[in-house]
């Protein structure tokens, strides 16, 4: 009788030790919590988008880049564009995610031209490049991008006023494409689900596709 109570007492034991010592590697495993909340942080930068797995931010000097949280992988996103604009003033304006690809616009509001970017921030590389600029009018106001969808292949599609003239344009592996330039387009309708992109004109759903 005193046996089994022994026993029971050294199975009880055994199974308490096994489950610290798992608790333990767990501990072990897990990154540091200062670890994990400074990921992608940069001292004295300025936070424009914090995602969960992305975030887009400013540095000390105004310089954008976009990180990915999981490796902290850090890519400038102001290539190709004038190299002497204003830092601060210049700005990412829209930003859209579809896993590690971002799309987004720059505008610099001294000058009447929006960039139009998508980036893999999981290798840096630049995937598709666009730019909205009037060939005459240099009123900053004159050009802007008011939506903008990126496709998980780095495709754009994007609304865009330019002068009075407002479109909805596309940018992938097919080419270039104005799909739509009739009035009463919905300057912030534009959607993406899947590959089907949809937007409204005069109350009416439109669709084309985005690879």
């Amino acid at each position: 009788m005193h046996r089994a109570h022994g026993s029971r007492r050294s199975v009880r034991a055994t199974a308490s030790v096994v489950a610290l010592v798992a608790v333990w590697a767990l501990v072990a495993l897990a990154p540091p919590a200062h670890a994990q909340r400074s990921s992608c942080a940069a001292a004295g930068s300025r936070t424009v988008l914090n995602g969960a797995t992305v975030r887009i931010f400013l540095s000390r000097t105004g310089k954008p880049y976009g990180c990915l949280r999981a490796t902290n992988h850090r890519t400038a996103l102001d290539r190709f564009v004038d190299p002497f604009y204003a830092p601060f003033d210049a700005r990412i304006a829209l930003v859209r995610l579809a896993g590690p690809v971002i799309g987004y616009t720059f505008v610099d509001p001294g000058v009447p031209v929006v960039h139009i970017r998508s980036v893999n921030l999981a290798t840096s590389r630049y995937l598709r490049r666009a730019t909205v600029q009037p060939a005459v009018d240099q009123d900053p106001l004159a050009a802007s991008v008011t939506s903008i969808v990126v496709s998980r292949s780095g495709g754009l599609a994007w609304i865009q006023r330019l002068d009075t003239v407002v479109q909805v344009r596309r940018l992938d592996r097919r080419g270039a494409r104005v799909l739509d330039s009739r009035p009463r387009i919905f300057t912030r309708s534009l959607r993406l689900a899947g590959g089907l992109l949809t937007w409204r004109r005069a109350g009416v759903l439109r669709r084309s596709t985005l690879l």
